[in-house]
């Protein structure tokens, strides 16, 4: 009698687009949360630095990026990029133009309010609420809770602090956040 073959789910591709290697961390911790609850869904993290300083830039860089992969595979279901709005700040106009390309490109912003470091800091517990005006502001309350806390942090480092319990803490306050969580079942 021949054995069968293990049936091997066909994951759907996700375009993850970050800022620098923390953030890249972060979207890897997020593709493993994906693994542990068995999810057929793969994230495609890609760090979008250096050469992509500025938000359109790194706009422009995912769309690179997306092009360049997906003449490899398959296209991607879902397309997103985290990005902090620090470099936006007191510039409306300049957000506006930014989300206007990312929608042109079918890409959603995860928006850092107004940092990586803000944003981690509302994943921990009695922390979601906290709003930091500045990115130092933001790191020192950060370090202040989590005092381990160096940049650049891997999806290892974070997975000490934040699992899928502070990934949803988070995303009860961070709106797109929550989207893209829903998009890929991570939220329901």
């Amino acid at each position: 009698m021949r054995r069968r073959r293990p049936l091997i789910i066909q994951k759907t591709p996700v375009f993850l687009g970050c800022e620098g290697e923390s953030e890249q961390g972060y979207g890897q911790l997020l593709n493993d949360l994906l693994h542990a609850a068995d999810l057929p869904i793969h994230l495609e993290v890609v760090n979008l630095s250096p050469g992509a300083g500025d938000p359109i830039a790194r706009l422009q860089s995912a769309e690179k990026e997306i092009t360049r992969r997906q003449k490899r595979r398959s296209v991607f279901d879902d397309r997103a990029v985290l990005m902090d709005s620090d470099q936006l700040a007191g510039n409306s106009q300049r957000r506006q133009e930014v989300e206007q390309l990312a929608l042109q490109m079918e890409i959603s912003i995860i928006w850092q309010e107004p940092c990586h470091e803000a944003f981690l800091l509302r994943h921990m517990d009695g922390y979601a609420q906290n709003r930091p005006l500045t990115t130092q502001a933001a790191i020192a309350a950060l370090e202040a809770v989590w005092p381990q806390y160096n940049k650049p942090m891997t999806k290892i480092l974070l997975a000490r602090r934040i699992g899928r319990a502070e990934v949803l803490r988070a995303a009860t306050v961070e709106a797109s956040l929550a989207a893209f969580l829903r998009r890929i079942s991570l939220l329901a």
